[in-house]
C-alpha cells in the first residue's frame, strides 16, 4: 500500500525539497530582493530543513485584479528573483494568447518572453495550458470543467517533464473569465496567489486596498490562500506616500504588501523593436542594438527632403521615428547624411511603407544604398549592412573613416496609412530583444519588491489538500501506467457502454462487457461507439463456466449449494458470473451497480471475495468537493457497527485515502466533542478512538468529535483545547453507524454538488464496486479508476506476503 501511495504523494508534496535544496544553496545569506526593499533585512527564503515535507505549494499564481493586462514587468522580476534562488524554475501559461508576429515558437507572448529572457529548456508549447480560442469555445458550451480539466493534465505534464522546485503561473486575468476563473484555475492547480494590480493616476490607497479586499474574497471563497498584493505602474509622484498607506491598511487586514513598482518611462516607452515585431518588418540596414532604442513621436516624411529636415531642426530634444514611403530613398539618404553631421537632427530610425508594387519586385537605387551604407561600416558586417551581404562583400567597408552607429532603417509591406494606424494603437511592450527594457524591470523589481513577504507566505506549512483535479488526474495516471482488467456485466446499459469505450480509447483499463458479442457490438453501432478494444463475453457459452460452478460449489458447500443450484446462480444472475471471473483470477475487478440494486452487486462479493484476514467488510465513500477531496465512511455497508467496527473502519478506511494520496486524518464523528456530552453512543466513539491508536499508531486520529469541529478550524480552535493534528483538518470522517453516514454524504452531495464517487469497498480480497443507478459515464469512469487502483493494491499485498514467505527465517 506504501509502494502505491508514494507516485501520487509525489504530486502533493510540493515545496518542501525544493525548500530544502534552497535552504542549503542559501544558508550564508539573506534572499531580500534588495537592501532597500522593506523588511528585507529582517527575512531569509530557508525551508524547515525536511526533505519532502508535506504542504508545501510548488507554484506561485500571478493573478492581475485590476484587469489591465501590464504584467510582464512583474513576471520578468518574479521569475528573476526566483532564478536566483532556486536551481529549476518554471513558467507556465494555463490560457495561452497571442503570439508575437513572426515568432518562431508560435507560443503566448508571455511564454516566449519568458523563454528566451531566461534561456528555458524544453518544449515551450508545453508551457501553455489551451487556447484561448478553444477556452472561449468550451466556455461558451458550458464546458468550463472541460477547461479546467484540459489546464490541468497540461500543467501536470509539464511539471513532469523535468524536475521544477516551483512554477510561476500567470492567470488569464484580463484574457478572459476574470478573476472568477483565475481563482477556479488557482484552486484546481493548488496553487497560492499573489494579487497584481495596476497604478491608475488618481486612485487613492483605498481604492486600491478596497479591490484588494473584494478580489480577496472570490479566491477565499474558492478556498484559495492569497500571499499579498504586488502593483505595478504606480505614479511616481506619488509613490512614497501610496506605498505607505497601502502597506498599513492591508497588513492590518492581515494582507501582505509586496511593494509597488513605479511609473517608469523606460518601460511606457514604445521602442523600434516593437514596431519591427508589431508590422513584421525587416530591418535594412543600421546597428541591430539600435532596435531597443525608443522614440518620442512619428513623423510622416512625405514632404521635400529639405522641409522634412527644417521639421526636425524645430524638433532639437526630441528622438522621432521617420514613416515614409519605399520609394523615397532620398529622404533615407538625406537623414544619413544628417546623422553623419554632428550639427544634423537625430531620428530613432526610419520606417519605408509599401509603395504599390511589393518589396520582392521593387528595387528602386537600393542597391546604391546598400553600397553607401555599407561603405560607412567601419569594419566587415559589424554594422548590419544590407540583406545581402553589401558590408561583407565590399572592401571598402575595411578602409571607413566613419566610427559611429549607423541609422536604423525598417523596411514593411504595409502601406503608410497601414502602418500608421498599427503604430497609433500599440501600447508600450517587453519583447525578449528589448534588453534594456528586460533590464530595467529586474532593476525595478529589486529596488521597490519586498519578494520576501510573500516567499515567507509561501514558506508557512500547510495541510496537504488533494483538489479534485488532482485526484481525478492523478487516479488517471495511475490507471495508464498499469492498467488493470475490469469487468462490467452491465453490457445492456448505454452509460456502461459508453464508459467502455472511453477507458478504452484512454487506456485506463483493459475492459470485457458481459454479454452476447452480436448485440452488445449492435447496440454500440447505433450510439456510435467503438469497442474494438473491449472484450465481450458471452457468459452462456463461456468455456469457463464448469470451473465457475465447481468454485460456487467449493465456496458454498457449507451452505448447501449443489451443482444444479450453482448452475442456476451463474446463468440468472450476471453479477454473480462477473464475481466468478474476479475470484478465479480472470479479472482484476468488477463494477457493476448502473441497473441492479447495491444489494445484487455486493452479495455475490461478499459470498466470494470476503477476506478471512479481515473482520469486516465496510466501504467509503471519495467526496469531490469543490476545493478538496474527503472520504466519508462507512455510508453503504454496516448498520450500527460496534466499537470494534469503528475502529476497523477507521484503520481500512486511513489505509484507503493514503493510497489515493490523501494524507489520512480520522476524524471519528459524534453528537459530542471531547466529552462536551455523553450518552452510550458517545461512549461507543470514544472505545473506538482508543482501540485505534492502540492498533495502529501511525495514523492520525481525534474523537469523538463533531463533524464542524473536524472540518473547521476556527470552530476546532474553540472546541478543541491543547492542539490537535486533526481538528479543523480532518480528511478521513468516520460515522457512528449507517444512518447518519448515508444522510450526510446525501446532503452534502445535494447541498455543494459534490461528486460522490463510491461506495468504494474495502475488506474484499479483491475490489467490486458499486454504482448508483442514477449514474453518469464520468462517475462510471471513475469508478473503474478507482477498482483498478484497489486492484493493484492486491498484487502489491500478495507480492509482498509471497516475498516474506520466501525469505529465510
Amino acid at each position: 500500500m506504501a509502494a502505491l501511495s508514494r507516485p501520487l504523494a509525489a504530486v502533493s508534496s510540493g515545496l518542501g525539497s525544493a525548500l530544502s535544496r534552497a535552504s542549503q544553496l542559501l544558508t550564508s545569506g539573506s534572499l531580500s530582493s534588495s537592501p532597500t526593499a522593506s523588511h528585507s533585512s529582517t527575512r531569509r527564503f530557508i525551508s524547515d530543513g525536511t526533505v519532502g515535507s508535506k504542504g508545501r505549494p510548488d507554484s506561485l499564481f500571478l493573478s492581475d485584479i485590476s484587469m489591465s493586462g501590464h504584467r510582464a514587468p512583474l513576471l520578468l522580476g518574479w521569475l528573476n528573483y526566483l532564478e536566483r534562488h532556486l536551481p529549476h524554475v518554471g513558467f507556465f501559461e494555463p490560457i495561452g494568447g497571442r503570439a508575437l508576429a513572426g515568432s518562431e515558437l508560435s507560443v503566448d507572448r508571455h511564454v516566449e518572453l519568458m523563454y528566451r529572457v531566461f534561456n528555458m529548456k524544453g518544449d515551450a508549447t508545453r508551457m501553455t495550458g489551451i487556447s484561448d480560442t478553444e477556452a472561449a469555445q468550451l466556455i461558451a458550451s458550458g464546458k468550463q470543467s472541460e477547461v479546467l480539466d484540459r489546464i490541468y493534465a497540461a500543467y501536470m505534464a509539464y511539471k513532469a517533464g523535468g524536475e521544477l522546485d516551483l512554477c510561476l503561473v500567470e492567470g488569464p486575468g484580463p484574457l478572459m473569465g476574470g478573476t472568477e476563473l483565475d481563482a477556479q484555475i488557482a484552486a484546481a492547480l493548488n496553487a497560492p496567489v499573489l494579487m497584481a494590480m495596476s497604478g491608475r493616476p488618481n486612485a487613492t490607497a483605498n481604492d486600491y486596498y478596497n479591490k484588494a479586499m473584494v478580489k480577496r474574497q472570490v479566491f477565499a471563497d474558492h478556498k484559495v490562500d492569497v500571499l499579498g498584493v504586488v502593483i505595478n505602474g504606480l505614479p511616481r509622484e506619488h509613490h512614497a506616500i501610496l506605498s505607505s498607506q497601502l502597506r498599513d491598511k492591508l497588513e492590518r487586514a492581515g494582507l501582505p504588501f509586496a511593494g509597488a513598482l513605479p511609473e517608469d518611462p523606460v518601460l511606457s516607452s514604445v521602442r523600434l523593436d516593437e514596431v519591427r515585431t508589431a508590422l513584421g518588418a525587416t530591418q535594412l540596414y543600421g546597428e541591430t542594438w539600435l532596435g531597443d532604442v525608443e522614440f518620442d513621436e512619428v513623423v510622416v516624411g512625405s514632404q521635400r527632403l529639405e522641409e522634412l529636415l527644417e521639421t526636425l531642426v524645430e524638433r532639437p530634444m526630441g528622438r522621432p521615428l521617420v514613416v515614409t514611403s519605399a520609394d523615397r530613398l532620398d529622404i533615407v539618404l538625406g537623414l544619413l547624411a544628417a546623422q553623419l553631421s554632428v550639427r544634423g537632427p537625430s531620428v530613432a530610425g526610419v520606417l519605408l511603407t509599401q509603395a504599390g508594387a511589393s518589396r520582392i519586385t521593387r528595387s528602386y537605387a537600393k542597391s546604391a544604398v546598400d553600397n553607401i551604407f555599407a561603405g560607412l561600416s567601419n569594419n566587415t558586417g559589424a554594422s548590419g549592412g544590407g540583406p545581402d551581404g553589401a558590408a561583407a562583400a565590399n572592401g571598402s567597408a575595411q578602409g571607413s573613416l566613419y566610427r559611429g552607429a549607423l541609422l536604423p532603417v525598417l523596411s514593411t509591406d504595409k502601406h503608410l496609412a497601414e502602418a500608421l494606424a498599427v503604430i497609433g494603437r500599440m501600447d508600450a511592450s517587453i519583447l525578449p530583444t528589448s534588453i534594456r527594457k528586460v533590464t530595467q524591470c529586474k532593476m525595478l523589481f529589486d529596488k521597490y519588491i519586498d519578494a520576501n513577504a510573500v516567499v515567507t507566505g509561501l514558506q508557512k506549512s500547510r495541510p496537504t489538500r488533494v483538489t479534485p483535479k488532482m485526484f481525478q488526474h492523478t487516479m488517471k495516471a495511475m490507471c495508464r501506467a498499469s492498467p488493470q482488467h475490469i469487468v462490467l456485466p452491465e453490457s445492456v446499459d448505454k452509460r456502461v457502454l459508453a464508459a467502455a469505450a472511453d477507458v478504452t480509447a484512454r487506456g485506463l483499463a483493459r475492459v470485457t462487457l458481459l454479454g452476447d458479442p452480436t448485440t452488445v457490438q449492435a447496440e454500440a453501432k447505433k450510439l456510435g461507439l467503438d469497442l474494438s478494444g473491449c472484450h465481450i463475453h458471452n457468459p452462456n457459452s463461456s468455456d469457463r463456466f464448469d470451473k465457475y460452478v465447481d468454485m460456487l460449489v467449493e465456496a458454498r458447500k457449507k451452505k448447501g449449494m449443489t451443482r444444479e443450484a450453482a448452475a442456476d446462480t451463474l446463468h440468472g444472475d450476471i453479477n454473480f458470473f462477473g464475481t466468478m471471473m474476479v475470484a478465479a483470477g480472470d479479472a482484476d475487478g468488477m463494477v457493476s451497480g448502473a441497473i441492479h440494486t447495491t444489494a445484487s452487486t455486493i452479495r455475490p462479493a461478499l459470498q466470494m471475495l470476503k477476506n478471512p484476514a479481515s473482520s469486516l467488510v465496510s466501504s467509503i465513500f471519495f467526496m469531490c468537493l469543490p476545493d478538496r477531496v474527503l472520504v466519508y465512511g462507512d455510508c453503504a455497508v454496516n448498520v450500527s457497527p460496534s466499537a470494534a467496527d469503528l475502529a476497523a473502519i477507521a484503520t481500512t478506511s486511513a489505509d484507503t485515502a493514503a493510497a489515493f494520496g490523501i494524507e489520512p486524518r480520522v476524524a471519528m464523528l459524534s453528537y459530542s466533542t471531547l466529552g462536551s456530552g455523553a450518552g452510550p453512543d458517545v461512549q461507543k466513539v470514544t472505545e473506538a478512538v482508543a482501540l485505534v491508536k492502540q492498533q495502529r499508531q501511525d495514523i492520525k486520529v481525534e474523537g469523538p468529535i463533531q463533524y464542524d469541529a473536524a472540518i473547521d478550524p476556527a470552530v476546532a480552535a474553540v472546541k478543541v483545547k491543547g492542539g490537535s493534528e486533526v481538528a479543523g483538518r480532518a480528511t478521513v470522517f468516520v460515522f457512528p453507524d449507517l444512518n447518519t453516514g448515508n444522510n450526510t454524504y446525501k446532503a452534502v452531495q445535494q447541498s455543494t454538488g459534490a461528486i460522490a464517487m463510491g461506495p468504494v469497498m474495502q475488506g474484499l480480497l479483491k475490489p467490486v464496486n458499486d454504482l448508483s443507478r442514477g449514474c453518469t459515464v464520468p462517475d462510471i469512469v471513475n469508478t473503474i479508476c478507482v477498482t483498478s487502483i484497489q486492484a493493484m493494491q492486491f498484487k502489491q499485498r500478495t507480492q509482498a506476503a509471497v516475498a516474506a514467505a520466501a525469505a529465510p527465517k
